[in-house]
């Protein structure tokens, strides 16, 4: 059997999280008896609705707890929100984190990190965040088309603006991202290398678009439909998991490629 590292999965909550994961795409659930694995063990179906220790019932309700204090809600018995316990900043943790559940991202691990995070070197931020290497760090920027024609459309395939998902230890290649985009549209409809011209977007417009502050973006709870686009570097990771902005500057969020891909309809 895998453990539970090898699928990202380095604390107590993203146990929880996988072990969630398994009994959604399983029916029967495995129930132990004693510790140390060597009591009996039975299968119950998933119908079992008892709320007992173990069931799940009693699982989604750690599940929750645990969600509710790693993104800092003080009663998640009363489920309050993120502007409670973060301030203005706490919408947007809230939009995130509500993004991420919907589309069922059972990968994702939230970690708070000091303020001091970004004086801080890639190798420090790194085991910070338990992450098995630096490439597994990125960043979300917002890039603009300065050549972009507003009569050629703007939709997802000929747009003004991409969130450009890119490893803290690269670099964005305007001919690359040109290329990228450039081989979006079909090869009827491509446009000439001069209608391509990708440079990072002012604040004031990163803000509007994607709804979040300087070192908080994240690619989840977009205050806009902004398409995305995944290096390629971070789709082939050695380890298909990476952390990115949360929506606060100091949380971070990880996911595995897999959910990444799946459920950003990312180019």
């Amino acid at each position: 059997m895998q453990s539970f590292e090898s699928h990202g999965v380095v604390d107590e909550a993203q146990a929880l999280k996988y072990f969630m994961y398994l009994s959604s795409v399983s029916a029967p659930v495995l129930r132990g008896g004693g510790g140390g694995g060597g009591g009996d063990c039975k299968v119950e179906g998933s119908s079992d609705s008892g709320g007992g220790e173990g069931s799940l019932e009693d699982i989604t309700r750690r599940l929750e707890a645990l969600e509710a204090k790693l993104l800092g809600s003080l009663d998640p018995g009363t489920r309050k929100t993120h502007e409670f316990a973060l301030g203005k900043e706490g919408a947007c943790v809230g939009r995130v984190f509500k993004d991420v559940k919907e589309k069922k991202c059972y990968s994702a691990a939230w970690k708070w990190v000091p303020s001091e995070y970004y004086g801080w070197d890639l190798e420090k931020r790194r085991s910070c965040l338990g992450a098995h290497n630096v490439e597994q760090l990125c960043k979300a920027m917002l890039m603009e088309n300065k050549s972009h024609h507003e009569g050629g459309g703007d939709n997802r395939l000929n747009s003004r603006f991409y969130l450009v998902v890119v490893q803290y230890s690269a670099t964005i290649s305007q001919k690359k991202l040109e290329g990228e985009v450039r081989g979006l549209l079909p090869v009827e409809k491509r446009l000439t290398a001069k209608d391509y011209s990708f440079s990072v977007a002012k604040e004031a417009d990163s803000d509007k678009r994607t709804g979040f502050k300087h070192n908080s973006v994240s690619p989840f709870g977009l205050a806009t439909d902004v398409p995305i686009i995944l290096d390629e570097a971070v789709s082939t990771l050695d380890v298909p998991f990476f952390w990115m902005g949360g929506g606060h500057v100091d949380l971070k969020l990880g996911m595995s490629v897999k959910d990444f891909v799946g459920t950003t309809n990312c180019a």
